[in-house]
């Protein structure tokens, strides 16, 4: 029976390179009182960035995730890229 987690579980599994359905079930069962969830990407991060006018470069990108995920929130805003950013990177303003 799929629960809130199965879309993101079958894909661990599957980038694991493991189909054995006793995978998921063993990573349902670790994470039964949890929620798992993909709140966002580097494109993400990137767009945000570009529509904040904030300079950052790609390896930069996965720095600001970090930091986003330490946060421990649910899903990906605008505001948290553009604190993450100016936390993380401090003068990144880019002139018009």
């Amino acid at each position: 029976m799929p629960t809130r987690n199965t879309p993101v579980l079958e894909r661990i599994v599957k980038a694991l390179g493991d189909t054995a359905p006793h995978a998921l079930a063993k990573l349902e069962a670790e994470f039964h009182d949890q929620i798992l969830m993909i709140v966002g990407d580097s494109a993400h991060v990137a767009d945000f960035a570009e529509q904040l006018r904030l300079a950052i470069t790609t390896p930069e990108i996965s720095t600001v995730l970090d930091h986003i995920a330490r946060e421990g929130t649910i899903g990906m805003s605008i505001d948290q890229v553009e604190d993450a950013i100016n936390t993380l990177f401090p003068d990144r303003f880019i002139e018009p």
